[in-house]
């Protein structure tokens, strides 16, 4: 074998060799992605995700003691020293005043004088008995002398059936059954445990049918008031009717909210509802992708972002989603102290920012499937300015809670009642609840308006924030 032949040969084993190694760091890396995807399924029994770490809701956390997303203070549980406390003061204008005297002395017996020389007093506030109170409206016939027409005087307006219950019955059923959150069998059982009277869960739904109808002069009012608010909240929920998934969707402000229900999530229940596609300020949101199809502006929600970091560090290891994490509550913590952030600090956010999200992005390999680490880097280098809009203008949230703690209250609702029957009784308790929620924020009784508005005087408050 000649020297050039064994050269050819030496170059044909190292091409050979090459590739061979080529396929063995490819299959390597192959490998070290399925053991990542290995590792993130044991995390689920592990490190799962949870409602301190994602966006699932508490009711489906695991039987396990969850991380809090607060911070640890020196403070112990419960009324801090120092703190004033509450209790029960007397009236001065008590409705009824017995008196106990006494007549006989209690060392010799003697007669004591009729007139007292002063007293100390006690009182008990309770609840007199409730009973259900008939008024019977008569109205009097009488026969004109001159010309033999029989005149009749004329019933209260409304007073329109032989017997029928009065608005303050009316509101208190509305009352518990869209606050209290007491379904139609409980509120009836209640009603009758109260007052002695049975009431049929046919008048409860009539009652909540009254309500909703007299509330739609008042919905559009909400609507117009809305549209003006310089930033809106949205958020979704699902809910179940007759053992399927359906939602209930919210737009709202400090002062005023908008709950809807529709059989689907997206674009059609948004534009059915009718106020998206209108607005043109800020929506604050969570990233769901059928609000980008509006043609308003737009800022997402850093709680949900945080619990996601927040998992990330926990099933990855990823130091870098700590640091992101704290990046941005250090952003909100100086932005409540000053609204007025400089630019020259957005920068320095921004930068340190993209610094940590874009070496996850650049070690990614195409062929690869992305790891949740990933997915979550790509979004926060995609939503950037979304994310950190928060610092540059004064009026948006860190954060979309507003939305959440009104859509709270509906889950509430599917606890306490369990599951709607009907689309119409689901539409009739997002219009109330609506009511309530706006009545709830602008620090109004709740009660004494849900009997207004049987009296066609409903609330309303000029709502822009």
């Amino acid at each position: 074998m000649t020297q050039i032949q064994l050269i050819k040969e030496i170059q044909e084993e190292l091409k050979l060799l090459r590739q061979e190694n080529e396929q063995f760091r490819q299959e390597n890396k192959q490998l070290k992605q399925e053991v990542l995807e290995l590792k993130r399924r044991l995390d689920k029994y592990e490190n799962p995700k949870n409602s301190g770490n994602s966006s699932i809701p508490p009711s489906q956390d695991p039987f396990r003691k969850t991380k809090s997303m607060r911070k640890k203070t020196k403070r112990k549980p419960g009324g801090q020293k120092g703190r004033k406390g509450k209790k029960l003061e007397m009236s001065s204008t008590p409705d009824e005043i017995i008196l106990h005297d006494i007549t006989n002395c209690e060392c010799c017996g003697h007669d004591l004088p009729k007139e007292s020389e002063g007293y100390d007093a006690r009182q008990i506030f309770d609840l007199p008995p409730i009973k259900i109170f008939v008024t019977e409206h008569r109205r009097s016939k009488k026969t004109c002398q001159h010309c033999g027409e029989q005149n009749k005087a004329n019933f209260p307006e409304g007073l329109v059936q032989p017997a029928q219950y009065g608005n303050n019955l009316k509101a208190l059923c509305a009352y518990l059954q869209n606050y209290q959150m007491l379904p139609y069998a409980r509120c009836s059982e209640f009603i009758e445990d109260l007052t002695g009277h049975p009431i049929a869960t046919g008048s409860l739904s009539n009652f909540q049918r009254q309500c909703f109808e007299l509330l739609t002069p008042y919905q559009e009012e909400v609507k117009r008031q809305l549209l003006k608010s310089p930033v809106l909240h949205a958020d979704e929920t699902g809910i179940r009717l007759n053992g399927n998934n359906k939602w209930m969707h919210v737009l709202s402000n400090s002062t005023l909210s908008f709950f809807a229900y529709h059989p689907n999530r997206g674009k059609q229940a948004m534009d059915a509802i009718g106020i998206l596609e209108k607005y043109r300020g800020t929506l604050v949101h969570d990233r769901f992708s059928s609000y980008f199809s509006y043609q308003c502006q737009h800022s997402l929600c850093n709680a949900h972002i945080l619990r996601d970091l927040s998992y990330v560090e926990e099933a990855f290891e990823a130091p870098w989603a700590k640091e992101v994490a704290k990046l941005l509550v250090r952003a909100n913590t100086k932005k409540g102290k000053d609204p007025n952030l400089k630019k020259s600090y957005y920068t320095r956010v921004y930068n340190k920012y993209t610094s940590l999200v874009r070496p996850v992005i650049k070690n990614y390999d195409k062929k690869l499937k992305k790891t949740d680490e990933q997915r979550l880097a790509f979004a926060l280098e995609k939503h950037k300015h979304l994310f950190l809009k928060f610092i540059k203008q004064p009026e948006v949230p860190f954060e979309n809670n507003q939305a959440e703690r009104d859509l709270r209250m509906i889950k509430v609702k599917q606890k306490v009642s369990g599951c709607f029957r009907s689309h119409t009784h689901a539409s009739y308790f997002a219009s109330i609840r609506g009511y309530i929620s706006t009545l709830k924020k602008n620090n109004q009784n709740v009660l004494d308006n849900i009997k207004n508005l049987f009296l066609e005087r409903p609330y309303f408050t000029e709502g822009a924030e």
